[in-house]
């Protein structure tokens, strides 16, 4: 065990809200400490989103796809999951695809075209609920129905044995840090707030709130009370 501390956070409507004092503080607490950023976007897409909204920032790890993937801050590849083919398949046939708008599905050339996650994009929230009940109730995936302000509702599929909490422990034996907080906002985000009794930004779910031990407005002051103590 070292003495560094490992700060866990979701992007989407955690850290991506007053990002430049975030980005601020993060930089600080990255000098001695381990940041990591845990979010449900593939890799491409929060890389992008980290040049646009916080100047390139290069946490320490990315954990992306619901923790399907965790990279390093070298662009390496520490651990990977995938659905496996006739999982997918068994899925796709259990529902009517009538009712989904578009499929996307992630994964990586590096591994063969393996599928880490699944989209499904909807246009009205009850065919999304419909959809997500549907799958939930088979116990083949791990599942999350996301209904965001202002975006088309969408129901995202990863390996059954995969969640952020389990990625975290990945990064966990390979840093041994001295105490991990983590701060979320999300239904995705309850494993591991649940599993390290962890944190919420003011703007989270109910359900969030409820397991949370501590609520923030924003990140950065849970970094300063993290480096003030």
């Amino acid at each position: 065990m070292n003495n560094k501390i490992m700060l866990v956070s979701d992007y989407d409507d955690t850290l991506n809200i007053e990002k430049e004092k975030n980005l601020k503080y993060i930089k600080m607490f990255m000098k001695s400490n381990i940041f990591v950023i845990a979010t449900g976007r593939s890799y491409i897409s929060i890389k992008q989103r980290l040049k646009l909204d916080m100047k390139g920032l290069t946490p320490n790890y990315l954990i992306t796809n619901h923790g399907a993937t965790i990279i390093n801050n070298n662009n390496k590849v520490i651990n990977t999951s995938f659905i496996e083919k006739e999982v997918v398949d068994k899925i796709l046939q259990l529902i009517n695809r009538e009712k989904i708008h578009k499929i996307n599905y992630y994964g990586s050339k590096k591994f063969n075209g393996d599928i880490n996650k699944i989209m499904l994009t909807f246009k009205n929230i009850e065919d999304a609920t419909g959809v997500f009940n549907i799958i939930k109730n088979t116990d083949l995936v791990t599942t999350y129905l996301i209904n965001r302000k202002g975006k088309m509702p969408k129901v995202e599929i990863i390996n059954k044995n995969t969640n952020k909490a389990k990625a975290i422990k990945v990064i966990e034996e390979l840093e041994k840090p001295s105490k991990i907080e983590v701060i979320g906002d999300g239904t995705q985000d309850i494993e591991m707030i649940k599993e390290y009794n962890g944190n919420c930004v003011v703007n989270a779910i109910d359900k969030v709130k409820k397991i949370s031990k501590k609520q923030y407005k924003y990140v950065y002051e849970l970094i300063k009370e993290l480096q003030d103590n």
